[in-house]
């Protein structure tokens, strides 16, 4: 397989100090079986171990993949968004450098692309490795979901499920940063989001991982107001998007809560006279007890005693 222009899907991996993941994740990625040709943009902010290495032994190895390297750490979100830039395919898949693919992934959802033009992304359910959880099966989670169901539900599948049309993704300018939450909205305003309960992928949740570093919290509730602020401004139904976003305030405000930081659970746990009616009436009880530390402490500890009791 060659880098030409007949490239139909783009994978984009990325990856930063995942030299104990990485191999495995190109291996799913490299043995994919298709009918059209396909190539993988791999892109390394600056490992200070050996992921690196590892990418370049497979670079060297297949010609459809392109290791791109970076002098300097970009961050996640920066990474994201180069890697993405460069894809050339009709389609681009994401992985993440820590998980994997399953083998009949991408012709299954090539497949569904070309056959329903209308469909913006396929998504599909993941397991989650080293445990019998599923991502993505649930039977209440729709099968074709349009964008105000994506704005009530949030993210309801794992980013390294997806594959969407590049030609709806816009063009985001240097140095933009944003959840993936909020390019979904932007792709999905355009056509229904499928989702195959069928599990085509392995996802891995670890201490590592951005989404649970402490110091990235705040910049993902930021990058969620801009999301929702995006929702509005593309013409999605204001009362779907309040509504969704003081739920969501609601659990960033508990998982503070629960981290031990009283002061921004009181800060994400306030309601505006706009947010009042969207919330429900635990909401509105925390709202007005926020000053109260007992009450925060004792959610707290409840967390933990239920944490204790299902362990």
């Amino acid at each position: 397989m060659s880098l030409v222009s007949k490239v139909k899907v783009s994978v984009c991996v990325v990856t930063y100090n995942q030299e104990a993941f990485i191999g495995d994740c190109l291996d799913s990625i490299v043995n994919q079986k298709t009918d059209f040709d396909f190539e993988v943009i791999i892109s390394d902010d600056c490992s200070t171990d050996k992921t690196a290495e590892i990418i370049q032994e497979y670079a060297n190895k297949y010609d459809f993949i392109r290791p791109i390297s970076r002098d300097f750490n970009v961050g996640a979100g920066a990474n994201y968004f180069n890697a993405h830039s460069l894809a050339i395919g009709e389609y681009v898949c994401h992985c993440d450098g820590d998980d994997m693919f399953l083998p009949g992934k991408l012709q299954e959802q090539a497949n569904l692309l070309d056959s329903h033009p209308l469909y913006s992304m396929s998504t599909h359910a993941v397991n989650v490795i080293g445990s019998d959880e599923i991502i993505g099966s649930a039977p209440g989670l729709p099968e074709v979901a349009n964008v105000e169901e994506l704005v009530t539900l949030g993210t309801y599948f794992v980013h390294s499920s997806v594959m969407y049309r590049r030609n709806l993704r816009p063009a985001y300018p240097k140095g933009f940063q944003a959840v993936d939450f909020y390019v979904y909205i932007d792709m999905a305003i355009n056509g229904p989001i499928h989702l195959d309960k069928s599990v085509y992928g392995c996802y891995r949740k670890h201490s590592g991982g951005v989404s649970s570093n402490p110091l990235y919290k705040a910049k993902i509730e930021s990058f969620y107001r801009e999301a929702y602020e995006l929702a509005i401004r593309l013409g999605v139904n204001e009362d779907v998007v309040r509504n969704a976003q003081v739920k969501n305030n609601m659990s960033f405000s508990l998982a503070r809560c629960f981290n031990g930081d009283y002061i921004g659970f009181k800060q994400l746990i306030l309601l505006t006279i706009e947010d009042y009616p969207y919330a429900n009436s635990f909401h509105r009880f925390l709202h007005f007890t926020r000053h109260f530390s007992l009450i925060a402490r004792g959610l707290n500890l409840a967390k933990k005693i239920k944490h204790k009791l299902l362990n």
